[in-house]
């Protein structure tokens, strides 16, 4: 679960970086920011891929398979993907998702979940 968290942090530095870029005109300071969200969403998703099924469930809320399919859904297509969508996902869902991770992390630390 620490992977997820640092991932996000990353995530979020890279994602000032970008629109930093952006306003600066920066194409390749564009491109290697988003690279790093990217990289970083996957390994979000691997983390994420990795917690039992039985763990994630005591969660119902978060949409903890939005996250898993991630790497399907952007893959080889990632050239495609446009960069405002994926702000809009780190704005829009990458909140939500640490909140649930430090509370999941929180249980198996207190001993309340098996993992």
């Amino acid at each position: 679960m620490d992977d997820i968290l640092d991932a996000i942090a990353r995530i979020r530095v890279a994602d000032k970086r970008m629109r930093l870029g952006e306003s600066l005109g920066d194409d390749v300071g564009v491109q290697i920011a988003y690279q790093a969200i990217l990289y970083n969403l996957f390994i979000i998703a691997g983390a994420i891929g990795a917690i039992p099924n039985e763990i994630l469930s005591r969660d119902p809320l978060t949409q903890w398979n939005g996250f898993v399919s991630l790497p399907d859904s952007i893959g080889p297509g990632y050239q495609a993907t446009v960069p405002a969508v994926v702000h809009r996902t780190i704005q829009d869902e990458l909140g939500p998702l640490e909140i649930a991770v430090r509370r999941l992390r929180a249980d198996v630390r207190a001993g309340t979940l098996g993992y």
